[in-house]
């Protein structure tokens, strides 16, 4: 009965209530740190951003813009380098295996850590953040493509719970309710499978007390987080809805009226001001980890393309862009280069690839597929595609690893692709098409995109190279790619496509041989493994084995990775440009400017 509880009730808010003061006494007199800002150091980058909310973990706020201000602005447990080596953090947490059967992982924050505002961060965000990305505690058998509008916001019924996240990761397999130390400000979050991501998978994006200050009209932090944690214990759906609604589309950043919760980081830069497409960020005073900046102010300065980068560069109105260089562009790179400017070329995460199906003729027999891929010339469609700038592209040797990470290169020795298809042997390819019986000049429909320069200069010197091993390529060249790819009178095609960054994304592209349609249940089962390891070493053996069970099959040829080409202004050390998101300010607090 409801009477009787109300005094054990009590006694836990109370206790929870005495935790979360002792906390925030803690925060404020918590690990003193010896600041490494050089006062008055500046630093200009080109962006193409907008920054449009305070939660870059929710579908409407996973933008470019909202990503590269969160990798500045948001603590982590650990994150991804440009190695895509992990890179955990210990000066704001720690997250660490506790138990194996079911895989529990602690999360366990470091002491004294706080939020610019001064509230310490505590189990309540650690909450909040599970709930976010389990959506564990959400309305079930929810019809979300039903509910979602043409312009992306769902429109859910009333009471209804969902936290509109953009990526739940591993997390989507934790759905107890985790174990909570107040104290301790941690929790640990049980798993129903082991998952590969449990290092990174807990994103503490929108802190505890800004949401329940908002939803439920209180002014106090501490009870702003109660509140949250009781909605929480409570699974009440009443409360949850409008918590999950607040979660998922209420912290977006007005310009025009940039609010204080806008403001509030955990990292090592805090929000300053928006205005007329400029993002300007300062040194979060307030930050005690580890990674302290050394820059005083970053701005992302809006610039429209990157011709105005170049000539901002050029005029030394900005310290840091990262451009496609054209041949035009050769004469200003080089003056930059002998004024002692920083040139780092990296790969973008992308990379087209010739991707073969398996379920129509010609190409059903492995050794057909593998006839076409013997006869194509990878540099020769660069050369042809590129002009000189492909002497600076990145060749790509592996179909499930980047170039110049630590697996790439195991790949190479393991995976046998560049034995299997690296480079083009005509006779070969002839041989084995006359061995299956395909007459010289069979065709094969090639689609991509001829609105693409690349794809469109690449076709053409495709069919020269395929003409010499007796295979004809038709130029199927759509409008659209996606609807093209919907029709069924296709044998290949090239494609620009990310690199997977994750076990998750290898198994979307691949699950049932994605686009290629070949059967392979041992990969099937490979890629089941692949999405239940937690352990590392395990999962990269499992993603190498199944790297060779694509180079057997014959069904992809990756071709390159497009460049891109960072210049840091004479003075400006420690940018490391990576690919996929924040590719640029993920590590700004390495970040130095060196006086004259």
């Amino acid at each position: 009965m409801p009477a009787p509880a109300r005094p054990a009730v009590r006694r836990a808010l109370l206790a929870t209530a005495g935790a979360a003061a002792a906390a925030m006494l803690l925060a404020a007199c918590g690990p003193q740190v010896e600041p490494r800002v050089e006062p008055g150091s500046s630093v200009e980058v080109a962006w193409s951003g907008e920054l449009t909310s305070a939660n870059a973990a929710s579908v409407a706020g996973r933008t470019p813009g909202n990503l590269d201000v969160a990798a500045m602005t948001r603590a982590a447990f650990a994150t991804v380098g440009a190695d895509g080596e992990v890179r955990e953090d210990p000066s704001f947490g720690t997250a660490s295996i506790v138990a194996d059967s079911p895989l529990t992982v602690r999360y366990d924050l470091a002491d004294g850590i706080r939020w610019s505002d001064g509230v310490p961060i505590d189990a309540a965000d650690l909450m909040l953040a599970w709930a976010a990305a389990s959506n564990a505690l959400s309305t079930p058998d929810l019809e979300l493509d039903e509910l979602r509008g043409a312009d992306g916001a769902l429109e859910l019924p009333e009471a209804t719970v969902w936290f509109d996240t953009a990526s739940p990761g591993g997390l989507a397999r934790a759905t107890e309710v985790p174990l909570r130390d107040d104290w301790a400000r941690s929790i640990d979050v049980r798993f129903a499978q082991p998952v590969p991501d449990w290092r990174t998978a807990l994103d503490v994006a929108v802190p505890a007390h800004v949401l329940g200050e908002r939803v439920f009209g209180v002014s106090d932090p501490m009870e702003a987080k109660q509140r949250v944690l009781d909605a929480i214990d409570r699974a009440d759906p009443l409360a949850l809805s409008t918590l999950a609604a607040a979660w998922s589309t209420e912290l977006r950043v007005d310009a025009a009226a940039l609010d204080d919760a806008a403001r509030i980081s955990s990292g090592p830069y805090r929000l300053e001001s928006v205005q007329g497409g400029r993002v300007e960020l300062v040194a979060n005073d307030a930050y005690v980890g580890a990674q302290l900046p050394q820059v005083e102010r970053i701005a992302l300065a809006s610039t429209a393309d990157d011709a105005a980068a170049l000539t901002g560069l050029t005029a030394g109105e900005l310290d840091v862009a990262t451009i496609r260089p054209t041949d035009a562009d050769r004469s200003a790179i080089r003056d930059l280069d002998r004024d002692d400017a920083t040139l780092s070329t990296a790969g973008d995460g992308t990379r087209w690839e010739l991707v073969l199906r398996a379920d129509r003729a010609p190409l059903q027999p492995v050794e057909a597929r593998r006839s076409f891929l013997h006869a194509i010339d990878r540099r020769g469609i660069a050369e042809a595609a590129l002009g000189e700038a492909a002497a600076d592209a990145t060749s790509v040797d592996a179909v499930l690893f980047r170039p110049g990470t630590r697996v790439y290169e195991y790949a190479l020795e393991d995976a046998g692709f560049p034995q299997a298809f690296g480079g083009a042997d005509e006779e070969l390819a002839a041989a084995e098409r006359d061995a299956l019986g395909i007459a010289a000049g069979t065709e094969l429909c090639v689609r991509y995109d001829r609105a693409d320069a690349f794809a469109a200069a690449a076709i053409p010197a495709m069919a020269a190279q395929a003409a010499l091993a007796g295979w004809g390529v038709r130029d199927c060249g759509v409008d659209d790619l996606d609807e093209g790819l919907a029709q069924d009178d296709w044998h290949a095609v090239l494609r620009l496509v990310p690199a997977p960054a994750d076990a998750a994304q290898v198994a979307e592209r691949w699950r049932a041989g994605g686009l290629t349609a070949v059967s392979n249940p041992a990969r099937e089962t490979l890629l089941d493994e692949a999405l239940a390891t937690a352990e590392q070493d395990a999962l990269e053996q499992t993603l190498l084995e199944i790297e060779a069970s694509l180079v057997a099959d014959a069904v992809v040829l990756p071709i390159l990775e497009p460049e891109q080409l960072t210049i840091s202004a004479a003075g400006v050390q420690g940018v490391s440009p990576r690919p996929g998101h924040a590719s640029l300010t993920w590590n700004a607090w390495e970040w130095a400017v060196e006086t004259p």
